[in-house]
């Protein structure tokens, strides 16, 4: 059952964001996917490295300004529907908070037979990095 006071996050299939039932407009396509890695790593703080080597396979020359300029982006998205909190930094490290979101796949990792029976071998299908993710759930069905 989802809830309509948390932003609402499907990432089995096509990665996608909502509120209140409404798809949420990134301004940037990298701006999504830095979202997406950040749901997928589970609320774990992730270092601007990881995050640069993971996103970007070709070289990562000049990308921290870059993924700064992806966060302030970020914040000001979620700044605008009253939901910053979800996106948390210190220093070079980054993560969400996980209360916050009614995500299909913590539901899943938390046993919810909804989710369970929602996932059909797709994870956030349009980023090459969430292979390993669909790896691990290749187990829970």
């Amino acid at each position: 059952m989802s809830n309509p006071e948390k932003l609402q996050v499907r990432c089995f299939g096509t990665f996608e964001v909502l509120w209140k039932g409404r798809p949420l407009l990134f301004s940037r396509s990298r701006t999504k996917e830095l979202f997406a890695y950040l749901v997928d790593r589970e609320g774990s703080w992730c270092t601007g490295g990881e995050i640069i080597s993971d996103l970007w396979e070709e070289g990562n020359a000049d990308k921290k300004k870059y993924l700064r300029v992806l966060g302030s982006d970020l914040t000001s998205i979620l700044k605008e529907i009253g939901m910053e909190n979800i996106l948390l930094r210190m220093r070079d490290q980054w993560a969400v908070n996980t209360e916050l979101l009614d995500c299909d796949y913590y539901r899943m990792l938390k046993g919810d037979m909804d989710a369970v029976n929602s996932y059909h071998g797709e994870y956030m299908k349009q980023y090459s990095w969430a292979e390993l993710t669909v790896g691990r759930l290749f187990f829970w069905t």
